[in-house]
């Protein structure tokens, strides 16, 4: 006697525990004994899952990672190891011959690539014996609501099987390949049978079989059913019959109910399709009539921004991103930061700058040791700020102010795909698909033009930011990013000399933020304490300004009566780095007897700059520096002026001491090294891409939700 050959049974299920009894129980009652049962759930909240494997042990249950049926099935294929596959809805109770009378049939038709049964509803009217097209490119389940008075008694083929109750060949389902995970649910049916036929796979149908189905068990209804149907009818003529599109807009239910919304968003994936599954004669000559129609009904904007995600999507362009730093005219920490994520990714994306004030591409790279060639500048001055001759300034921005002047970044940033908001202006509302609002600190109050809270994602420089973001935005950070921090490698065969110079390296902030005054003070008290061994010790003060100020005037003056005193402005690049490699110590007090949390260091790039060159490090103990030196291992941490002199007194009388803390310096710097950073950056903009170069598929759950509130008398007539 022949074995019968295996049959796998793929039940899919979402909040459908209440049917599982029947369904399952009647698939284990089948006069077939060859039989594999796969349950796969959709993400159920019923308590399906526990469930079948409380009470059918015997059955293999796997969780989809998304309420997607097309998915789900495909997910049971893969899973599955019989010869048939028979496809079998949670809502559905096969009859005890079912499975026999279809394997028989299959192994007696070996052109036959699926076959159907009689699916009746349980009061006995016919649900489905096969697919059978209607007008205006809609499909439906032949014989449905038809009373069985026999009339569909013989064996035929048929255009298509519903899948409530089918069973497929595997070489069949290998041949003809995946199921189309983006119909969802709905017309992934439709779409397989084109496909079975277009491979030479004939669907018929045997009478004999039959299955029960209460019908819309897990869809919830009709409402769904109508959504999906609708935007599907799109998807399957954009795939196989695309010049039939265009006609089938005006007989959509969405444009009979003037959902402009959701028309677009099928649209939009069906032009997809359109792309995918044909050649660029054919999408030339069909796509502008049909952009033409869905703007002048959904207006232009929309479809503009569709036309653009689906060129980068389909490769016809790079993704675009606009970096906009008021203040990137000025050598700075911050800008220093989002210049060098630039970059990092300016061979994979499209970047522009946008700067308010004159600056150059050749200057920002001169100033920070960077190549930003792949990269441009585009200049756009803020007449508000320009009239009063002033700089770029948000607190000027009050809800007195009659617009938001910087609503003509806000249009800008619309033109591209990715807006990077670099240094924290919270004024500037974001209009492109993805946006980053980077954050050194949250120094502005949630007033008027607030937006801080509409970007895609919120980045902090440090943990401390972080905290004062949660406190004083309430908002939740998206992620932390500490800064890159980048100095010439020095080994100690070509480390120079260290001399006896203590290093500040920090802006010269006109309200004197960085503390450069105290930091005279403190250096003529730690010679007053110590002259001789201080002989010969210089405090070098190093920092950058965009122009003349009293605090700079008056630290000048300082330096003009000590010679111990140098001051430095604006050095280039190399220079800075050449005090680091030749500086013994390294001060930093930003904080010190601070009480606003914005006037204390937010991360501290000069901090780590200074280490990797193993210039150990006595920094103010608070804000960011708190994450970058570790008190005692890596430099010290002090609170006070008093604490600063003793531990600078204690390490210049003790060269020994200095010797050995060097390299843990070193080390500790080395963990805010370019590499890391880099590693960070690509991985956050290759999640991103995958993010932008996905059409989202919607969830039927969600869109339960929305239209579960129009009735089914409403849309049955507006259909």
């Amino acid at each position: 006697m022949t074995a019968l050959p295996t049959c796998s049974a793929i039940v899919v299920t979402y909040n459908g525990r209440d049917y599982l009894d029947r369904c399952i129980g009647a698939l284990l009652d089948l006069d077939y004994p060859a039989i594999e049962i796969l349950a796969i759930d959709n993400g159920s909240r019923d308590g399906s899952v526990a469930y079948l494997r409380e009470h059918f042990p015997s059955v293999t249950v796997y969780e989809n990672t998304s309420n997607n049926f097309a998915s789900a099935v495909q997910l049971g294929i893969d899973r599955s190891s019989g010869e048939f596959v028979a496809l079998v809805n949670n809502d559905t109770q096969l009859d005890r011959q079912w499975l026999r009378v279809l394997a028989d049939y299959l192994r007696a038709k070996r052109e036959v690539g699926g076959v159907a049964g009689k699916i009746c509803f349980p009061d006995g009217r016919i649900d489905s014996v096969g697919h059978v097209r209607l007008a205006d490119h809609y499909w439906s389940d032949r014989g449905i609501g038809e009373r069985d008075r026999g009339q569909y008694d013989r064996i035929e083929a048929v255009e298509g099987l519903c899948w409530a109750a089918a069973l497929f060949r595997r070489d069949c389902l290998d041949e003809v390949g995946e199921i189309d995970r983006q119909f969802v649910m709905y017309f992934e049916d439709v779409d397989y049978a084109e496909r079975c036929r277009r491979a030479g796979w004939e669907l018929h149908y045997v009478p004999e079989a039959i299955a029960l189905h209460e019908g819309g068990a897990s869809s919830q209804g009709s409402n769904l059913t109508d959504y999906f149907c609708n935007r599907n009818r799109f998807l399957f003529l954009a795939k196989h019959e695309p010049d039939q599109l265009l006609g089938a807009i005006d007989s959509s239910g969405f444009m009979i109910r003037q959902r402009w919304d959701w028309l677009l968003e099928a649209m939009t994936m069906a032009w997809h399709k359109l792309m995918l599954h044909h050649d660029a004669a054919t999408v030339d000559r069909l796509l502008p009539s049909l952009v033409d129609r869905v703007a002048k009904l959904c207006g232009g904007d929309g479809v503009n921004l569709a036309l653009a995600k689906l060129s980068a999507i389909h490769g016809d362009r790079p993704l675009t991103i606009a970096i906009y730093d008021h203040a990137l005219h000025a050598i700075g920490g911050g800008q220093r930061y989002i210049a060098t994520l630039a970059s990092v990714l300016q061979d994979r994306f499209e970047i522009t700058f946008i700067a308010n004030k004159p600056v150059e591409i050749a200057q920002i790279e001169a100033w920070y040791g960077l190549t930003l060639d792949r990269c441009q500048i585009e200049i756009l001055p803020i007449p508000f700020f320009d009239r009063q001759n002033a700089e770029v300034d948000g607190t000027w921005v009050t809800a007195e102010t009659p617009e938001n002047p910087f609503t003509l970044i806000a249009d800008r940033s619309a033109d591209f795909d990715i807006f990077i908001n670099a240094n924290q202006l919270t004024r500037v509302e974001p209009r492109s698909p993805v946006s980053l609002f980077f954050c050194h600190f949250p120094d502005s109050w949630r007033d008027a033009h607030f937006a801080a809270d509409r970007y895609t994602l919120l980045i902090a420089n440090s943990h401390y930011t972080e905290r004062w973001i949660r406190k004083l935005w309430n908002l939740e950070p998206s992620l932390q990013l500490y800064p890159p921090v980048v100095t010439p490698a020095m080994t100690p065969a070509t480390t120079p000399h260290r001399e006896p110079i203590i290093l500040s390296v920090a802006r010269f902030d006109s309200g004197g933020n960085k503390k450069q005054w105290e930091m005279v003070q403190a250096f003529r008290q730690l010679r007053d304490r110590d002259p001789a061994r201080l002989q010969g010790w210089r405090l070098v003060l190093v920092g950058g300004s965009t122009g003349e100020s009293e605090y700079l005037e008056k630290l000048c003056v300082e330096a003009q009566l000590d010679r111990a005193i140098e001051l430095h402005v604006n050095l280039p690049l190399d220079q800075v780095n050449g005090f680091y490699g030749r500086a013994s110590l390294f001060w930093h007090l930003c904080g010190l007897d601070e009480f606003l949390p914005e006037r204390v260091e937010h991360f501290g790039m000069a901090t780590v700059e200074a280490m990797q060159q193993g210039c150990i490090p006595i920094v103010f103990d608070g804000g960011g520096q708190r994450e970058i030196v570790e008190d005692s291992v890596s430099g010290y941490r002090v609170a006070t002026i008093e604490a600063l002199i003793d531990r600078t007194l204690k390490l210049i009388r003790n060269p020994i001491q200095r010797h050995a803390m060097t390299q843990r310096v070193r080390d500790r710097g080395q963990r805010f090294n370019l590499d890391q950073f880099a590693d960070r950056v690509n991985t956050l903009f290759d999640e991103i891409s995958r993010e932008f170069m996905t059409i989202a598929l919607p969830d039927p759950g969600e869109i339960y939700r929305e239209c579960k509130t129009l009735s089914i008398d409403e849309i049955h007539a507006d259909l």
